[in-house]
């Protein structure tokens, strides 16, 4: 059978590997391989997550007058002590807050001290669409349309002799890795995972049998650019066949967080992973949706941080959960909520200075029923270029923001 190039790239696209040139380990080589590199996992949930379902006002009337059906009770919510055992308190108004009763794993994260709730983030004149706002986070610049590149994009490309990213599990590559250096994208998890049974391995050497006859011209560039392909993806399966010290759930953001720890944890030299978590638009019937959404993502934030310290990674790894945005004060006529405004975002690490940044969202003084940000996103953004990555700031943000001081046991550079 002919290989042609339509075929290959259909192939490659099968066994879900996407860009198929300089897949995966050979995009890895540019970075610098070593221990103490600092590594940066982004997670986006999707959808606009209700932040004031996520970290509650237990105390303020206001929040369960303007939620009868939706509100956390003051005895479900899981109460963010200030001077916990190895916290460090940060900046905040004295609100008592507490996170959502399916955030438990977080939750004993927070006590470690392992955990920032960083509250009330957003942007100047804030969007309300999911598409813009998403774009808004991902290029950084709520103040252009249209642009085409990237936040970690950009340090890829200004840094690609010592910075790689990789996405893990999206249908497509986010705009966040967008730039003129090709981010490689890990997806359809599900049959990478299929291709390292006996059948899998019967398909892969089908392709290997196709491929094997040499060729001139074209074909034969494409038949190296197969067999490199395949070779990566031996690779890939490898590290995923190496037994994990702990059991993840099986949830899509389970396995692809999974697929990061064993990354890190083989040596694989990537400095960026970015995945993400759909389902957060709770329009109608919230409770029990949102819940379970946020037991996943707990469980699997809770698996990912026992294997980083499994594999002695826990200091140097830091994860960013963030939304597009948050939802409305008030709940709606179906029992849910509809797109807001500011909401709180988590930065888990070892190396994070645990506790709540930043005052809770006045919910007597708002933006024409929506939460009032306190803490621009950028500020965040800011902190995680040059205390994680190593890079300056200021060319990626087209600005200066100031420091929250989320990481100060890092050592800057």
């Amino acid at each position: 059978m002919e290989l042609t190039r339509r075929r290959f790239l259909g192939a490659a696209a099968a066994l879900g590997l996407a860009p198929v040139p300089r897949i995966l380990l050979r995009a890895a080589e540019q970075a610098v391989k070593s221990q103490d590199d600092r590594v940066l996992v982004v997670l986006q949930l999707s959808g606009g997550n209700d932040g004031l379902n996520t970290v509650i006002p237990v105390e303020d009337d206001n929040y369960y007058r303007s939620r009868p059906t939706l509100a956390i009770s003051k005895g479900e919510a899981l109460r963010l002590k200030s001077g916990s055992s190895g916290t460090v308190l940060a900046p905040y108004a004295g609100v008592d807050v507490g996170l959502h009763p399916s955030l438990k794993a977080l939750h004993e994260l927070y006590e470690e001290g392992s955990v920032a709730v960083v509250q009330g983030v957003g942007y100047p004149n804030p969007s309300r669409s999911h598409f813009r706002s998403m774009d808004i986070w991902h290029t950084a610049r709520p103040d252009v349309e249209d642009v085409t590149t990237g936040w970690l994009g950009n340090v890829v490309t200004r840094h690609r002799d010592k910075i790689a990213a990789l996405d893990v599990g999206d249908e497509r590559l986010p705009l966040a890795l967008a730039g003129d250096v090709q981010v490689p994208s890990l997806q359809n998890l599900d049959w990478i995972e299929h291709l390292a049974t006996d059948r899998g391995r019967e398909l892969r050497q089908r392709l290997r049998s196709l491929n094997s006859a040499s060729r001139g011209g074209e074909a034969e560039r494409i038949r190296q650019l197969a067999t490199s392909t395949l070779r990566d993806l031996d690779g890939i399966i490898e590290v995923r066949g190496k037994k994990c010290p702990v059991d993840y759930p099986q949830t899509q953001v389970g396995s692809s967080l999974k697929w990061v720890g064993q990354l890190i944890g083989s040596g694989f030299a990537s400095r960026i992973y970015y995945l993400s978590q759909g389902g957060f638009d709770t329009h109608a019937r919230q409770r029990d949706a949102h819940g379970a959404l946020l037991g996943m993502l707990s469980e699997a934030l809770g698996a990912f941080q026992t294997h980083l310290k499994a594999i002695g990674a826990a200091d140097r790894v830091v994860l960013l959960v963030f939304s597009e945005f948050g939802r409305r004060v008030r709940e709606n006529g179906s029992q849910g909520t509809d797109h807001g405004v500011a909401a709180p975002v988590f930065v888990v690490s070892g190396l994070v200075q645990g506790g709540v940044y930043g005052p809770h969202p006045s919910l007597e003084d708002l933006d024409d029923g929506d939460l009032k940000s306190s803490v621009d996103f950028r500020q965040v953004y800011a902190e995680l270029l040059t205390d994680v990555l190593g890079v300056p700031s200021e060319p990626i943000l087209a600005g200066k923001f100031d420091r929250i001081g989320l990481l100060g046991k890092v050592r800057r550079i």
